[in-house]
């Protein structure tokens, strides 16, 4: 009786969630761009790298395999089952090679412009690794140099990590120079700039964000992170405030159909290192005292992105809170609260913020008190000015002004 039951219903269970894999797999594949066959190199050594392991895992099972270089694309075989999964290089994006450094692993990351399939599921990257280091190790523990298992298992630890880096190192360059002789064009691989590393959120964990030439990239995330700088339009630094130890940094594409991107609780002492970057990368960037509500931001900028280009573009929204290197911000600097559009600060912040404004800004009561003893026609003009460009924010977020804002006690 029950216990039929109990197993029936078990059974409809499974066969449901058989169907929606299954469906989802005919859905995705699909919504797959068709990509090119791969031309097999038939005479002369092929460039090889073997036992490796590769994310996403194409079946349940850790399994490992060898990748290959061909005449215009790679193919990894997996030493399991045989899977084959092919990358053709007009498909890559980005290729990354992270050797091991105080890391348990040694990477090739490459970046798919199209998703393909690995196994029975979509995805936009591919990653082949092997561990240098068992990843439960410690790798700044010290106490194994006391005895002598642990000083020749540490000379392992180098050695491994000498000759991966070495085989992957040699892999990419054959890699290279495969694709410029039979695609034309060279596959260039980017290496992650460790100096100029921080740590920030990119998705929910912590990690360590490294830019590269043309990306900035997250390999240890998961899912990796990777951002390609040349889809960048401007980058907002937000929270820059005195009092608070930590920044986020907002990237807005190119293509505004995209949300933009936000990287949380950057260390402020990286603040100056990652505005010198910015401006290498020859990436427009602002300040913001308080955090953007960008989804009001976008949906503004989409309305008509003519007239918003017309209007100064993101000057109108961020340029008079942009920070000059050397100069103090001066009353304009607050005219544009992307915070007001937001969701309510904490206390904490609200503290810090009305603490910087008694110090370096005028106050609204100081606005007020200088109406009644009379302003010079500068002084008027530039208030003309601060209504006007209120008036035109408040169109923003309609959303926004149900919402009950907090404000400073007088």
């Amino acid at each position: 009786g029950a216990a039929s039951l109990e197993r029936s219903y078990y059974k409809i269970q499974e066969l449901r969630k058989r169907v929606k894999t299954r469906m989802k797999e005919k859905q995705d594949k699909k919504s797959l761009v068709i990509q090119k066959e791969l031309k097999l190199i038939r005479s002369g050594g092929v460039p090889k790298l073997r036992d490796l392991s590769v994310r996403p895992p194409i079946t349940r099972r850790k399994s490992t395999g060898v990748l290959e270089a061909h005449m215009n694309g790679l193919r990894f075989v997996s030493s399991r089952d045989g899977v084959k999964i092919d990358i053709i290089y007009d498909n890559i994006k980005h290729a990354v090679y992270e050797k091991s450094e105080n890391t348990t692993e040694v990477r090739m990351h490459f970046q798919l412009v199209n998703p393909i399939m690995c196994g029975k599921k979509k995805t936009e990257y591919l990653q082949f690794y092997i561990e240098v280091v068992s990843s439960s190790q410690d790798l700044g523990q010290g106490s194994r140099w006391h005895d002598a298992d642990g000083l020749m298992e540490e000379q392992e630890e180098r050695r491994r990590r000498k000759k991966y880096n070495r085989l992957f190192f040699e892999f990419k360059n054959k890699v290279s120079s495969v694709s410029e002789k039979y695609n034309r064009e060279r596959l260039e691989f980017e290496e992650p700039f460790r100096p100029l590393a921080f740590k920030g959120v990119p998705h929910k964990e912590q990690v360590n964000i490294i830019p590269t030439t043309g990306s900035l990239v997250a390999l240890d995330d998961k899912p990796p992170f990777c951002l390609s700088l040349n889809e960048v339009d401007v980058a907002v630094l937000e929270r820059v405030m005195f009092g608070l130890r930590e920044f986020d940094m907002t990237f807005v594409f190119q293509d505004y159909n995209r949300d933009p991107l936000r990287i949380t609780a950057i260390p402020k002492k990286k603040l100056e290192e990652l505005k010198t970057w910015l401006r290498t990368t020859q990436i427009l960037h602002y300040e913001s005292r308080d955090p953007a509500n960008w989804k009001a931001i976008m949906s503004h900028v989409r309305e008509d992105v003519k007239k918003f280009a017309t209007d100064g573009a993101w000057d109108s929204i961020f340029g008079e809170q942009q920070e000059e290197s050397g100069e103090e911000r001066d009353d304009s600097a607050s005219e544009f609260e992307p915070g007001e559009m937001d969701s309510e600060p904490d206390e904490e912040l609200e503290s810090d913020s009305s603490e910087v404004d008694d110090d370096d800004y005028d106050d609204d009561e100081d606005e007020m008190e200088s109406e009644e003893e009379g302003e010079d026609w500068d002084a008027l003009d530039r208030k003309a000015r601060e209504h006007d460009r209120k008036k035109a924010r408040e169109g923003y977020g309609e959303d926004e002004r149900s919402r009950p804002s907090k404000r400073r006690r007088r």
